[in-house]
This record gives structure tokens, sequence and C-alpha cells, in this order.
């Protein structure tokens, strides 16, 4: 199984950023089946703000295998989130500025089972995912795990930390962003999370189709996954990256399983 572990699922209406590509789950399977993407996971694009209704609309149209991450912005009763598993949902996309509203939800995420995915860096915020960790947590880090690229991967002390949080912990980091981040600092951090980390902690996300104005070349499809390759070079690394890791992570059973969740 080859899985893409973010793409963003929405209608053309509700699109509120450039370029203008279509973001119907029809099309993101046509052109995951083209490149040999077996599974998609849908993460909620931030312009759809926490409402994941769209999301579940979407996803309940699949022909592929998807497995879902909704947005977790306020606190929401259990019997919401279980409601969310039943329909697919494996993780919660958050961020880490102001997570104590969000302490008897993230208890019963921990319960349920769900995975929470975080973006915007996780610098200045590594005690608390130290926490997280330690209440049995499992974390994936979205784009690198880093707010931003503006520094050399070699001497970074911000990658350094996540690195060090990462090993012998359950952790996992996503190599996404292709026209955010610069394609010389991406191939480097990849190259030291590969070195410290291995394929069995990272996973590849393409973003598409992309939504914001750092996108405004609008790769296709196939693009993301040529992107995949310069970054990671070694064909057995990134099959496993595609493969087993993603597909254990969220709960895909082979390449003929159902878009129901495992």
């Amino acid at each position: 199984m080859r899985v893409d572990c973010e793409v963003h699922a929405f209608r053309r209406e509700d699109r509120r950023a450039v370029p203008v590509i279509d973001g119907a789950l029809e099309q993101l399977e046509g052109a995951a089946h083209e490149c040999a993407i077996t599974g998609l996971v849908l993460v909620q694009p931030a312009f759809l703000s926490g409402d994941p209704t769209e999301l579940f609309a979407q996803a309940s149209q699949a022909r592929l295998p998807v497995r879902l991450i909704p947005p977790l912005m306020q606190p929401l009763a259990p019997e919401v989130l279980e409601a969310w598993g039943r329909s697919g949902a494996v993780g919660l996309a958050l961020t880490l500025e102001d997570p104590d509203p969000l302490a008897e939800s993230l208890e019963a995420a921990l319960q349920l089972g769900l995975h929470l995915e975080v973006s915007g860096g996780v610098e200045g915020r590594e005690r608390l995912a130290e926490l997280l960790l330690a209440d049995g947590h499992r974390l994936v880090f979205r784009g690198f795990g880093l707010a931003d690229s503006a520094r050399d991967p070699s001497w970074d002390p911000r990658l350094e930390r996540l690195l060090a949080l990462a090993k012998s912990a359950d952790v996992f980091v996503k190599l996404s962003g292709i026209g955010r981040v610069p394609d010389g600092w991406a191939q480097a951090a990849a190259g030291r999370m590969l070195d410290d980390l291995g394929p069995e902690q990272l996973i590849w996300g393409s973003e598409w189709p992309h939504v914001t104005t750092a996108h405004a070349y609008a790769p296709s499809y196939a693009q993301t996954l040529e992107w995949l390759e310069k970054l990671v070079p070694d064909e057995d690394a990134r099959g496993q990256i595609l493969g087993e890791t993603s597909a254990a992570l969220y709960g895909f059973r082979s390449a003929t399983s159902s878009s129901a969740p495992a």
C-alpha cells in the first residue's frame, strides 16, 4: 500500500484562496490513482475553520481507502469524538498554543486511540510535547515539525531538540510543505531526519490541492511525489515511508481495505 498522509478535500465554491484547483474527492482520487497511491488521509484545510462537516461529507464519497484528521479547536464532548471515530477519524489536528481548555477532549481522544497531529512547529513547546507523550499520546508533527525554514538544518538547534524529542518516542514527522519551504532546506532537513529517526518515524503528505498563496505555482500531484523522491532518494526508505510506516500509523489494513476505519 502507498499512502498520501495529507490531502485536502473541499468543494470548489468553498475555496477562498488561490490558485483555483478543484478539491473534490473524485479529483483527488483520480490524481492519486495515476501515481499509484492507494490510500489517502484527509486533513481539513485551515480555511474551512473548525467545522468538519465538509470533511466527513467528502469522505463519504470515497472509493479509495481513506482516513480523516478533523481539527480540534475547541473543547468537544467525548460523544462527538466517538462519532468522529466511527466516521473514519484516526487523529485530531491542533496546535500546542493553548491546550489547557482542551485537556478533557485530549483525554477523551487518548482513550479513543486518536493520535494528535501538531501544526505550527514544536519549538518552545517541547516540554508540553513531552508531557503529552508521557500521558500516552502519539504525536505527528506536520510540515517537518518546525514553524519556519529560516535556519540551516545542519546547525538549527530547534531541529536538534525535535530530533531529541522524537527519538525513542511515539513520534512521527510528516515531510510536507512543497512550495512553502525551499527545496534545498527540505532536502537537508529530510536527510537529518532519515539519519536520526529513519523511515520508521517519517511519513509524507502532498497537501494537494494546495490552498494558500504560497502555493501559487500550483504543482501537479505528480510533482509532489517527485519532490519526495528528491527528499528521500533511497527507494527502500521511500517505500517504507509511503507504505509500512504510513499504513500502520493510520490503520490501513491492506491495499484492498475499505474506506471504513480499521
